[in-house]
């Protein structure tokens, strides 16, 4: 079982990883200086970020594990 979560949370981190180096620039552009800084522009952002990340995280374990690797 420690193998599995470490799998997980090793995904997890590198897909928020590079989703954040490619959106996050664009994502503070397009919602303003202003906004990001004191609006919830940033609190929202990493929220998205981390459901996206974890939906990326479920798929990945889901595709090992139908392929037949054990990681249990």
């Amino acid at each position: 079982m420690m193998k599995f979560w470490l799998i997980a949370i090793l995904i997890f981190i590198v897909s928020t990883y590079i989703l954040a180096k490619y959106t996050l620039q664009s994502n503070r552009k397009e919602t303003g200086e202003r906004i990001w800084r004191f609006g919830n522009g940033r609190s929202t952002y990493w929220r998205i970020l981390t459901l996206c990340s974890f939906g990326i995280t479920v798929v990945i374990i889901l595709i090992i594990h139908c392929i037949g690797i054990p990681i249990l």
